[in-house]
C-alpha cells in the first residue's frame, strides 16, 4: 500500500463524520474540502513538475477507492477532480498547467462531457456558450470543463472523416451559471449541478482534443483517457460497497435475528455476509488485476490493442456490478434495521446512483462483446 493510500484510510472516520452534513447540505463541508486539497485528492494524478503527487494508475485507484468508502460524495468529488485535472496536465501545455493548477493551492478543475456548447472560432481562441449537465464539484471549483462543437461563424466544423470537430474547453467557474438541478436520491454531495456558459472567450491554448494524442509523453498517459476515467468510477463502487460493509457489521453486533440471539450467531446471516465479503473482493480484484496488466504494458511502451481495452472495460463493469449486488445483500442481512440506519441506507443510495453512470451501464458490455466478436465498438472513445 502506497503512502497516499494510507493518507487517504485515514481520512475514514472524518468523512464518516461529515458524510450526513454533506448529504443534507449537498455540498462538501469546508472540513472536507480542507482535508481532501491536503491529501493533493483533487490532483492525484498531476506530475511533481507541477506541485503534484504524480500517483500512478494502481495508486490512483486505490486512493480513490478509500474516500469513498469513508463517504462517497467526498470519494467522487475527488475522483472528478483527479480526472480533470489529470486531463489538464496530459494535454495542454505546461505554462498553461501552472496558470490552472499552481495559481492557488486550492484549485480545482471539474469536467463533464454530458450536454454541450458551441465554440466559435475568433482570433487567439474560442467564444464558447452552452448548457453542460453533471458538473460533479462545480460548487468548489475554480475551473469548469465541457465539450463543445466547434464552429466557423454558423458553420459547423468537421474532422477528415465527416464527423463534427469537438473540443473540451476550461473556463473560469466564476465565468459561468451554476444552476441548482442536482436533486436526486445519491450522491447528493457531488453537487453534480449543470452550468451554462454565454459567450465567454476561451483562449485555445486552454482547450482540448480529447481525439488527439496527449502532450505529456509519460507513461500513464499511454491508457486512453476515457478508459481511465471509466477506471476510477469502478474503483469509486468498490469503496461504497466496502463502507456499506463497514455501516452493517456493527448493526449484527446488536441486532437480534430471531428472539434474543444476535443477527451474527445466525448461519444465515454468516453465509450471506460471507457471500457479499466475496462479491466485494471478487469485483475488486479482477478490476485491480486488469488495470495492472495494462498498466504495466504501457510501461513496457506496448500500446494496448483495442481487445486490451475490453478487457479492462469488462473488469470495470463486472466489479461495479458486483459491489451493487453485495448491498444488496448486506440491506437484507440488517433487515428492518437498516431502514434507521442512514449510513448503510446512504451507501445503498449513493451506489445506485453511481451505477448509473455512463461509463458502467450496459451498452459498455455490449461494445466488449462486439470486440470479442471481432467487431468494432460503437463509441468513438471505448
Amino acid at each position: 500500500m502506497s503512502p497516499l493510500t494510507e493518507r487517504a484510510r485515514a481520512l475514514q472516520p472524518l468523512l464518516r463524520l461529515a458524510a450526513a452534513g454533506v448529504e443534507q447540505t449537498r455540498r462538501l463541508s469546508p472540513t472536507v474540502l480542507d482535508a481532501l486539497h491536503a491529501l493533493q485528492a483533487f490532483n492525484l494524478q498531476v506530475a511533481q513538475t507541477y506541485g503534484g503527487p504524480a500517483a500512478d494508475p494502481i495508486t490512483h485507484l486505490e486512493v480513490i477507492e478509500a474516500l469513498s468508502q469513508g463517504d462517497a460524495s467526498s470519494g467522487w468529488c475527488a475522483m472528478v477532480g483527479s480526472e480533470s485535472s489529470a486531463c489538464i496536465n496530459a494535454f495542454l501545455e505546461p505554462e498553461v498547467v501552472r496558470e490552472m493548477l499552481m495559481a492557488t493551492p486550492q484549485a480545482v478543475a471539474a469536467l463533464t462531457v454530458v450536454g454541450g456548447g458551441r465554440a466559435v472560432e475568433c482570433p487567439g481562441g474560442f467564444l464558447v456558450s452552452g448548457h453542460w449537465r453533471f458538473a460533479s464539484g462545480c460548487r468548489h471549483a475554480t475551473w469548469l470543463g465541457g465539450l463543445c462543437a466547434v464552429f466557423a461563424g454558423d458553420t459547423p466544423r468537421l474532422r477528415a472523416h465527416g464527423t463534427p470537430l469537438t473540443r473540451l474547453i476550461f473556463a473560469p467557474a466564476s465565468s459561468a451559471k451554476l444552476l441548482d438541478t442536482w436533486h436526486t436520491s445519491g450522491l447528493q454531495g457531488t453537487a453534480s449541478d449543470d452550468f451554462t456558459l454565454t459567450e465567454v472567450f476561451v483562449p485555445g491554448p486552454r482547450t482540448v482534443d480529447l481525439f488527439g494524442p496527449p502532450r505529456d509523453p509519460a507513461p500513464a498517459w499511454r491508457l486512453p483517457i476515457s478508459l481511465r476515467f471509466a477506471m476510477s468510477k469502478a474503483a469509486a463502487a468498490c469503496g461504497i460497497a466496502r463502507g456499506a460493509m463497514d455501516a452493517l457489521l456493527p448493526l449484527l453486533e446488536r441486532v437480534p435475528f430471531v428472539g434474543a440471539r444476535p443477527a451474527r450467531e445466525e448461519p444465515r446471516v454468516q453465509i450471506m455476509l460471507a457471500q457479499a465479503e466475496a462479491a466485494i473482493e471478487g469485483g475488486r480484484a479482477y478490476l485491480y488485476q486488469n488495470v495492472q496488466q495494462a498498466w504495466d504494458a504501457v510501461q513496457r511502451g506496448t500500446v494496448l490493442e483495442v481487445a486490451d481495452v475490453a478487457r479492462v472495460r469488462l473488469a470495470i463493469v463486472f466489479a461495479a456490478r458486483r459491489a451493487q449486488e453485495a448491498v444488496g445483500m448486506l440491506q437484507e442481512l440488517g433487515g428492518t434495521a437498516s431502514i434507521f440506519d442512514p449510513a448503510l441506507d446512504r451507501c445503498a443510495r449513493d451506489l445506485n446512483v453511481a451505477r448509473h453512470h455512463l461509463q458502467l451501464q450496459a451498452h459498455v458490455v455490449e461494445d466488449v462483446g462486439r470486440v470479442l466478436l471481432g467487431l468494432a465498438p460503437r463509441n468513438p472513445l471505448f
